[in-house]
């Protein structure tokens, strides 16, 4: 009955996490409106261009899956091209890495205060309005990441919840596949990496099964990204598959040098905690940065899988 609770507990953290993040996102999209895909349109015409608008935009709407999924429909309706979708995507995914470092702060004294500034702001206009939700999502998300923690350390009294972390811990290619089928679940890769950094800061999981994980984490939110892409142009596809081979080469590359780059990791910082969000924003940052370079070549496989040559 204790598991239960304990694992319910759990359910609602991650819960109030996710709803908290959809609010942020879908608030923010809400004020930005029609500038949002203006602004991708615009702030495209070349791939570094591209790269820093997706991430820019991505740190502000914090969804890597929506920005993906507008730039799909952007190229479906042909107003971006197969590269300049590319370099958005390719910079999506450093944007998301943004709540990573969030996740790593402790600002449960803040929860109230936030809270309560974006409930006062809502009853009044609706540029009032969505700054409140947004607010509001902000503060649901560290109550959400507060009470993971909470939830977490009597979990881990259970040897079933210690001999699991351990073992993912110590393989990391469960480590990924697990980071692949939690977040195609859950559909939110901060969610999984979140979880992640919060099983760092109670020391309960190792730095290189925590950075497996987040490897896995990048492929399984690709999913949203390709389903978006279902009746849609061939350029479109060609977009969706371009975020789902970034994702899948950059994993496949670093998998070998994982325990090197681990290592490299612990220099900069002491805290196991900001060690996993710091990888997982300089393994965005250098594939997303290597893929810019070989834009070209990857366009045109991307292109040829899409059927379009």
């Amino acid at each position: 009955m204790e598991t239960l609770k304990l694992l319910f507990s759990f359910s609602i953290s991650i819960s109030i996490f996710l709803l908290s993040l959809r609010l942020m996102s879908d608030s923010v999209q809400a004020v930005l409106g029609v500038r949002l895909r203006r602004l991708l349109t615009l702030l495209t015409y070349n791939p570094l261009i591209s790269l820093i608008t997706g991430a820019v935009v991505t740190a502000a709407v914090q969804s890597s899956s929506a920005i993906a999924a507008i730039t799909v429909a952007l190229v479906n309706a042909g107003v971006l091209s197969l590269k300049q979708a590319f370099g958005v995507i390719l910079g999506a995914n450093i944007g998301t890495t943004i709540t990573a470092q969030i996740a790593v702060l402790d600002m449960s004294r803040l929860i109230a205060p936030i809270m309560l500034c974006g409930l006062f702001l809502l009853p009044w206009n609706r540029k009032t309005q969505h700054l409140g939700t947004v607010l509001v999502g902000i503060g649901g998300l560290f109550m959400g990441l507060f009470m993971l923690k909470l939830s977490l350390i009597p979990l881990l009294e259970y040897n079933w919840v210690r001999q699991g972390l351990i073992e993912v811990s110590g393989h990391v290619l469960p480590a990924v596949l697990a980071g692949i089928l939690i977040t195609a679940v859950v559909q939110s890769s901060s969610a999984v990496t979140s979880v992640v950094i919060v099983l760092g800061q109670i020391q309960a999981i190792s730095l290189v099964g925590a950075i497996a994980i987040a490897f896995g984490s990048n492929i399984g939110t690709v999913l949203t990204t390709l389903i978006s892409s279902i009746g849609m142009s061939r350029e479109s596809k060609a977009a969706a598959y371009a975020d789902f081979l970034f994702n899948c080469l950059g994993v496949i590359i670093m998998l070998p040098v994982i325990n090197q780059f681990a290592r490299f990791v612990t220099l900069t910082s002491s805290s196991l905690a900001q060690q996993i969000a710091n990888a997982h924003t300089l393994f965005n940052v250098i594939t997303a940065l290597c893929a810019l370079i070989l834009i070209n070549p990857l366009t045109k496989i991307v292109s040829k899988m899409a059927g379009m040559s």
